[in-house]
């Protein structure tokens, strides 16, 4: 359903369950995705892009950049709702936002700001948006001035080349079942391998779970910005380097490069700022000190 007045879409409703929750006790961030891709659907169907139509032609829109923002961490059983807004449509490729909004305080929770490619679901290719689905978008473009918009990214984000002091945090196949119906991998479990990273970028410092158990330390993410370079389809095998970018008082940077094992491509890139938070009072602390005892030259800004 699409406001009229507002040009918003209406395109989630649902809940946070217990098993979405990771052992920082709040939803995980592949799932906020989960549900973000869900309210990416009903975005689609509203442009005219319906299930039918792009099961038929092959064709949908795929994302090309995505900006996630954690604004305020659901938990178990918290209530969730969302909408989503065209702001810009320029050629061939849409600029949109999906927010999910905790629906108990009434305040956003997650953020996703997107430029979206008309692509063929098999070859990937990009393809010129078809006609009355440009118009659909053009009638929804708004600035949405009315609408939360994250401010330009301060910290370095991490390029699509290799770098000394990366190292292995992943390594797998991409299943069945992490594949739409035409054998691409879905967003979920690309940000899954990337949380799973997360520990070992921790490892790597020299902090360990039950150390952070010991000083009742949480991580969270807070920031993701996502570049998909290449589609990744269903049996690729993949692996991830991954290494820290910068560091400041309360706040990390790190990057996680996604690599095809077959061709040596870097198909995703994704950078990510980060903070520990006291499990107790669920506010930030200062940066852990072994993050300070990585050595300067160690940190991937310099390489950029």
């Amino acid at each position: 359903m699409t406001d009229l007045a507002s040009k918003l879409i209406n395109c989630y409703r649902g809940t946070v369950e217990a098993w979405e929750c990771d052992q920082m006790q709040h939803m995980n961030v592949q799932f906020y995705t989960s549900k973000a891709a869900a309210a990416f659907s009903h975005l689609q169907n509203a442009l005219g892009l319906t299930p039918e139509r792009i099961r038929s032609e092959k064709k949908s829109l795929r994302f090309r950049t995505v900006r996630i923002q954690y604004k305020s961490e659901m938990r178990m059983g918290g209530l969730l709702h969302g909408f989503a807004g065209i702001r810009d449509v320029q050629n061939d490729s849409i600029t949109a936002f999906i927010h999910l909004h905790d629906s108990h305080k009434g305040v956003v929770s997650g953020v996703f700001e997107f430029t979206a490619d008309y692509r063929d679901l098999e070859s990937g290719e990009q393809s010129a948006l078809p006609a009355d689905v440009k118009a659909v978008a053009l009638s929804l473009k708004d600035e949405h001035s009315d609408q939360y918009k994250p401010a330009p990214i301060k910290h370095t984000l991490l390029p699509a080349k290799a770098m000394d002091h990366m190292f292995e945090t992943n390594r797998s196949a991409v299943d069945v079942w992490e594949c739409d119906a035409f054998g691409n991998i879905e967003m979920q479990p690309v940000i899954a391998r990337f949380s799973d990273a997360a520990s070992h970028i921790m490892k790597s410092v020299g902090i360990t779970r039950q150390m952070q158990k010991a000083r009742n330390l949480g991580s969270a993410a807070l920031d993701y910005y996502s570049e998909y370079n290449q589609p990744v389809k269903m049996a690729a095998s993949l692996y991830l380097r991954s290494g820290l970018l910068e560091r400041m008082n309360k706040t990390f940077v790190f990057g996680h490069q996604m690599i095809n094992c077959d061709t040596g491509d870097i198909v995703n890139t994704t950078t990510v700022l980060g903070c520990y938070f006291d499990m107790t009072a669920r506010k930030a602390v200062p940066l852990p000190e072994e993050y300070r005892n990585v050595p300067e030259e160690q940190l991937l800004k310099y390489q950029i």
